[in-house]
């Protein structure tokens, strides 16, 4: 006989991963609720997939625990929770008990202790338990018949471990995870385990001995590079294990009963899901507490929200009298089908497609869903009245997909539109709505003044190309081939046997198996043979030195080499697409092609740019800011070395070296500027010692790099402090912010996997000075489309940093103008600099005079 399933709910944990994991929502008075909305989504779930026989939530009792008791510093590091979720959890209690499910708490335990004391005796009574939670702290209690639910990303993908699932995560039993945090610690708990004890140490140390007892017992026996690690902390291991491990006999007096909602209880339930607007939420109800109700069927009841249903349309035969309809109103426009549509309120109008240009001639009240394909296809290059594609990227950079129909139903709250009509309404709608979150966000700003008028510029651009020579392309693709060629046939004389060099098989077994190079990093498949790998074992191996140049000459030819003539257009020019909409930093990205990838660090790979060239009678002008990031850094941090670096114009990366190698700045080598470049870029990437190591390829230990990044911190202590404050913002609110009030969200701040958490901080380090980096130049070409207007002078190319401009030589007054607009774009603490270089193409290029 199947066992029946008990439920239970880690409530705050649950709550704090919602509020992390679903996009900002408010009431219509400014109420926050995407915590709940969260919440109630994930119970939702629960009630249609897991179908409980008893469901139960457990809450944190407020005071300390016996665990403060015992180790003062417990949890002492956890931030305050944002005022946005302290305002949530204030209802969080009279949401659980609307309904119908029991709260229990315990003073002086956490709510993992009444987990774990109702889930043995669940398991006891002979029911199936499932801990629902935002951590994984439950997993010690994985057993036959305790498994544990956790969201991976949003409240809808969630994962469940059973026995299997944790041992191949862990490669561990459940009951050992106890020992395996004593090891590894648990920053959130303030337990600090053993300092460099990851995560694979912890797993081989405990498949080996079992458990912390037993490993303190044998510490002799234990390998010397784990051994110096693991001894200071024996002391203490048994405190960190204490700490870790759940109490499972609380004198907790609880009947597993059946989880049913009677009438009353139903509309209490719509009554509270009716005042936090959770119109989606309320639709589904009856559907969801169906199989739970007692004395009534959910056809009797009646919830009061209106189905949506887009107006009729209307067609009109006139471009006047649409334009006359429309008069100083906001109107969407939609088009499908080769047909136009236009909403204002509760009226739609269909109309010829060729009517949209003339439209276009005054747009300031036009609401489009991407409008840049529009103002391509009419050479219109001014900014429309609102773009709900742009709005909802700013609202939520990480998103991932903006269609209209998935936004239409987050932010509307409706189901999917699908006919032309109800897209067009559900645009029109979207407008207010939109607006409304960005200035709640404090974000409208970013939208309006960056996103919105950089739209056009972007337009312009994209008509424009970028003209390329062809036959540069052809003589350079035959110089390729004969030296891919060259390159091969020597690798072939090394090796002593033809094989695929591009084949990961094949190439692993000529250097590890036939030739037995060392071996490197090993994966699921064998011994790597990454660039990482190869990069390392280069300097001793010269098959490995000419693998790498037949890599690169390979990736050159057929990613450019052979593409880029294909995708030329009748004009002799390329139009690459800009997205504002792919990057979370706020970065724009290039596709088809990507422009912003044509390699620049090696020789041959520069030498693609000598294929982009500019057109008779005209030369390109290339304005590149001048380690921007790091100027931005100093601005932000406002390290008094690195402001007045910049202020006296001393080279950031010999003064790095300087203050790293205790050299004075005259005498600092280029090697040693080199590391210190590299070392300066880390910093800013947040990348940690092991990565720095790589990126040094063997130049120095980790142990090495470690002590580099924490000398670097010590002469530059503003920048330190600065890393840990966004930080520190990132894991209260969630999110961190550049300069002009952009903001990026990290959901996996708080994530119970290192990895994924250790992923999202160092993209939290340096979201606030890439997107800073990011507005600047979007700013800057906002004011240099200005600037062009009516001019011969186009700007063609924006990669990074740089843009660049085809110019006729009759407007190079512009350029300096160009300069200062970069410049000057965001002002800083520091002199922001722009090199500037012009040419008859993208590589031959020299400094231009007076600018």
């Amino acid at each position: 006989m199947a066992r029946k399933k008990v439920v239970l709910i880690d409530g705050y944990s649950l709550l704090f991963r919602a509020f992390y994991g679903t996009r900002y929502l408010s009431t219509s008075d400014g109420r926050p609720t995407n915590a709940l909305f969260g919440f109630v989504s994930m119970l939702f779930l629960l009630l249609e997939r897991e179908k409980p026989y008893s469901i139960i939530v457990a809450f944190d009792a407020p005071g300390k625990t016996f665990r403060h008791a015992e180790y003062a510093e417990y949890k002492a590091k956890r931030a305050e929770a944002p005022d946005d979720l302290k305002e949530q959890l204030s209802q969080f209690r009279d949401l659980v008990n609307a309904f119908g499910i029991p709260g229990i708490e315990v003073v002086g335990y956490e709510a993992d202790d009444v987990i774990g004391t109702l889930a043995k005796q669940a398991e006891t009574e002979g029911y199936e338990v499932l801990i629902v939670s935002g951590d994984l702290d439950g997993l010690q209690l994985v057993d036959s018949h305790i498994r544990v639910m956790t969201p991976r990303t949003g409240m809808s993908d969630v994962v469940i471990y059973d026995k299997e699932a944790v041992k191949k995560r862990y490669g561990i039993e459940p009951s050992q995870m106890t020992d395996y945090k004593a090891l590894v610690g648990d920053p959130s708990d303030n337990i600090p385990g053993v300092r460099g004890i990851g995560e694979k140490a912890a797993s081989y140390l405990l498949q080996k001995y079992k458990n912390i007892e037993t490993l303190a017992k044998k510490i002799d026996e234990v390998e010397p590079k784990y051994r110096a690690k693991l001894e200071p902390e024996l002391p203490y291991l048994k405190e960190y294990k204490r700490l870790s491990t759940l109490v499972c006999d609380l004198e907790i007096s609880v009947k597993f009963t059946p989880y049913r909602v009677t009438q009353k209880q139903l509309f209490e339930i719509q009554k509270i899901l009716q005042s936090l607007e959770f119109r989606l939420h309320l639709k589904r109800l009856p559907q969801v507490l169906a199989p739970y109700l007692v004395d009534s069927k959910p056809s009797q009841l009646s919830l009061a929200v209106e189905p949506y249903e887009a107006p009729k349309a209307v067609h009109v035969t006139g471009h006047e009298a649409l334009r006359k309809w429309i008069g100083e109103n906001f109107y969407a426009i939609w088009e499908e089908n080769g047909k136009g549509y236009a909403c204002i309120g509760e009226e739609i109008k269909t109309f010829d497609t060729r009517f949209i240009e003339r439209l276009l001639a005054d747009c300031r009240n036009s609401i489009f869903f991407d409008a840049k394909p529009f103002l391509k296809r009419y050479r219109f290059y001014e900014p429309v009245g609102f773009d709900a594609l742009l709005a909802a990227y700013v609202l939520l950079p990480g998103r991932g997909s903006y269609l209209l129909e998935g936004l239409a139903q987050s932010y509307l709250e409706i189901p999917t539109p699908v006919t032309p009509e109800e897209k067009v309404a559900a645009l029109y709608r979207l407008r207010t709505v939109l607006s409304d979150r960005l200035h709640e966000e404090e974000t409208y700003d970013v939208y309006r003044n960056i996103e919105l008028p950089l739209t056009p510029v972007l337009a312009e651009m994209e008509n424009v190309g970028v003209k390329v020579d062809v036959k540069m392309l052809e003589e350079y693709g035959k110089s390729l081939t004969a030296t891919l060629e060259n390159t091969q046939r020597r690798i072939f004389e090394i090796a002593g046997t033809e094989f695929n060099i591009a084949s990961p098989q094949q190439l692993r077994r000529v250097l590890f198996e036939e030739m037995k190079i060392p071996t490197g990093k090993k994966t699921k498949t064998g011994f790597s043979t990454s660039a990482e790998v190869l990069i390392q074992l280069a300097a001793e191996h010269e098959i490995v030195r000419e693998i790498l140049a037949w890599r690169e000459l390979s990736k050159l030819k057929n990613t450019y080499v052979d593409v880029l003539p294909r995708l030329i257009a009748d004009d002799g020019r390329i139009h690459t697409t800009y997205s504002q909409t792919v990057a979370a930093t706020g970065r724009l990205s290039s596709i088809e092609p990507n422009l912003q990838n044509i390699p620049i660090r090696t020789e041959l790979g520069r030498e693609i740019r000598r294929a982009f060239v500019a057109d008779e009678g005209k030369v390109l002008a290339a304005l590149d800011y001048s380690q921007i990031e790091l100027r931005i850094l100093a601005h932000m941090s406002k390290d008094p070395i690195l402001v007045e670096a910049f202020r006296n114009k001393i080279d950031v990366h010999t003064l790095t070296a300087s203050k790293i190698w205790n050299e004075p700045i005259e005498k600092v080598s280029p090697e040693h500027r080199r590391y210190a470049k590299t070392l300066n870029y880390a910093i800013l990437y947040g990348v940690t010692d092991f990565g720095l190591a790589s990126q040094f390829g063997g130049a120095f230990s980790v142990a090495e790099t470690k002590e580099m990044i924490e000398q670097y911190f010590r002469r530059f202590p503003r920048v330190k402090a600065f890393t840990e404050e966004v930080l520190r913002q990132a894991r209260t609110k969630g999110y961190t912010t550049t300069l002009t009030g952009r903001k990026r969200y990290f959901p996996d701040i708080h994530a119970g996997n290192r990895v994924a958490r250790a992923y999202a901080e160092r993209q939290a380090i340096n979201a606030p000075i890439q997107g800073t980096s990011a507005d600047m130049i979007k700013i800057a070409m906002i004011r240099a489309g200005e600037l062009l207007r009516g001019k011969n002078t186009k700007m063609i190319l924006q990669v990074h940093d740089e843009l660049v401009f085809e110019c006729d030589p009759s407007e190079l007054s512009l350029i300096k103008r160009i300069k200062e607009i970069m410049e000057n774009a965001i002002p800083l603490e520091v002199p922001v600099e722009v090199d500037v270089e012009i040419g008859p193409n993208w590589l031959e290029m020299e400094e231009m005079k007076d600018c």
